[in-house]
């Protein structure tokens, strides 16, 4: 077998392809050239300040960190963003609110605040996206950010001192048990539960009999907790059918700001705002996908019987009446309730995805994995994995779909941003459920393997024996491979 001495993770550091041009002057036009502003930014460069109450490795900091590049881009290189990252770190009370009153004040320019945060602060136009078990899916959420609904939810920002600029998406929202699951609405009354400040979110936990409190998770005597697969942490058993909440984040801006910059210089930020968007809808972890996440760690996903979920229900429509005594939130609601109807009743999940995966065990042969199978690779796959090189991020995202056969391996790329006509292909060996896959003459590179019912591959344990490419490989094969077909006849 002749193998193949390209590799992916290297395309970043090819020489230019036929027709690239790299003085810095032209390049720099071309890009002024391909903000796609409609007014030109011009003079000195400009930094503005972003504050998120989350670290960069939380589920939102690709999201800001994408924004921030697009800013650069878009401007050509005349704005930056300088992110203040976990600006209320742990112990800190109304996390949510000293960002939104932080951008209010003018100390940061710029804010990432969830939507449930501002009913606090008198902003009522948001509110209905917390209406109890309105926003229950992950598809639910995201075609509520992909509609029109808005202009009109942002628009109520500026009592609270800000502009809003655009709505991203995030998690969704679950009961977690400390010790055991939460399963009915009775086992609420008179415990402690965890839960950020919001009004909204905390009619619910009111209503079910429960003590909001913000103190350390699993501090003395609390019973469980309202958060999300990827916060949620070790020892939290999650209640998989009962989704009270969607999170969803605003992206605010200093009520003053506008005003100071150049009509390009906003469009700039508008834009780059909603290309984040528009990519967040496409790679922002599914529902299902932090599931997978949750459990890896080896936490558990329970399910409440039907009557129980129905009784979490009628609690929650005690609280969307109080909430629909505003004529305008009763609007906002109808609104979104009928955007909710044009997606299909998603499947609740009521288990962790892969419970149930056998591990390969000792005897298996590289016959076992003869199929054919599809992964994505997103960028932000691997920039949590340390890749930072931008050819390396470009070339090496999009839907791979592999072949295995007999100890022979091949793939084919498909990305709407890079065109492939290679077709990468090698051997590898499989032996006591671990995969050695040969890459060019020189790498080798090897994982644990973890194969489920359905034929889907997991990989952990990867090793790559050139170092300079391990947090390359941790990203690229760090996506589960989907079986979709046998080998054909």
């Amino acid at each position: 077998m002749t193998y193949r001495a390209t590799r992916p993770y290297l395309r970043g550091m090819r020489l230019p392809r036929r027709g690239t041009v790299s003085l810095t002057g032209l390049t720099l036009a071309l890009a002024s050239v391909a903000t796609g502003c409609a007014e030109p930014v011009d003079g000195p460069s400009l930094v503005l300040s972003l504050a998120s109450p989350d670290a960069a490795t939380e589920p939102n900091g690709p999201a800001i960190n994408q924004f921030v590049r697009e800013v650069e881009r878009r401007s050509g290189g005349t704005m930056r963003i300088e992110v203040a990252w976990d600006v209320t770190p742990e112990g800190v009370e109304d996390w949510d609110q000293v960002i939104a009153e932080g951008v209010a004040r003018g100390d940061y320019d710029l804010g990432l605040v969830p939507s449930r945060a501002w009913d606090v602060l008198g902003v009522t136009s948001l509110q209905a996206l917390n209406t109890p078990f309105l926003i229950d899916s992950d598809e639910a959420m995201r075609a509520v950010v992909a509609s029109d609904l808005r202009p009109d939810l942002l628009a109520g920002l500026e009592v609270a001192g800000v502009t809003g600029i655009d709505l991203w998406p995030s998690e969704m929202r679950r009961f977690f048990g400390l010790g055991a699951p939460l399963l009915s609405p009775a086992e609420f009354r008179g415990v402690d539960i965890r839960s950020p400040t919001s009004r909204t979110v905390s009619g619910l936990l009111d209503a079910l009999g429960a003590n909001v409190v913000q103190t350390a998770r699993g501090a003395s005597g609390q019973r469980g907790l309202e958060s999300s697969f990827a916060i949620a942490g070790v020892g939290a058993v999650a209640t998989g059918n009962v989704v009270p909440f969607a999170k969803l984040e605003t992206l605010v801006a200093d009520d003053a700001l506008r005003s100071r910059l150049q009509p390009g210089q906003w469009r700039v930020l508008v834009e780059s705002a909603a290309a984040t968007r528009r990519e967040q809808l496409e790679s922002f972890p599914t529902d299902e996908e932090s599931a997978r996440s949750f459990c890896r760690k080896g936490d558990e996903i329970v399910a409440a019987t039907p009557g129980d979920v129905s009784a979490f229900e009628k609690v929650g429509q005690r609280v969307r009446s109080e909430l629909e005594r505003d004529p305008a939130t009763a609007r906002l609601i109808a609104a979104i309730e009928d955007v909710v109807a044009t997606v299909p009743t998603a499947t609740a999940i009521t288990k962790c995805p892969d419970r149930g995966s056998e591990p390969a065990v000792a005897g298996d042969d590289v016959r076992a994995l003869d199929g054919i199978y599809v992964a994505r690779v997103h960028r932000r796959d691997l920039l949590e994995a340390g890749v930072t090189d931008r050819g390396q991020l470009r070339d090496n995202t999009g839907l791979f779909t592999w072949t295995l056969d007999a100890g022979s391996w091949q793939y084919q790329q498909a990305a709407d941003h890079y065109r492939s006509t290679d077709e990468q292909y090698g051997q590898y060996a499989y032996e006591a459920g671990r995969l050695t896959l040969y890459w060019g003459s020189e790498e080798v590179i090897t994982a644990r393997l973890t194969i489920d019912r359905d034929g889907t591959i997991h990989f952990s344990d990867l090793h790559d024996n050139l170092p300079e490419l391990q947090k390359a490989t941790e990203g690229f094969f760090g996506q589960p491979w989907r079986r979709i077909a046998d080998l054909p006849d």
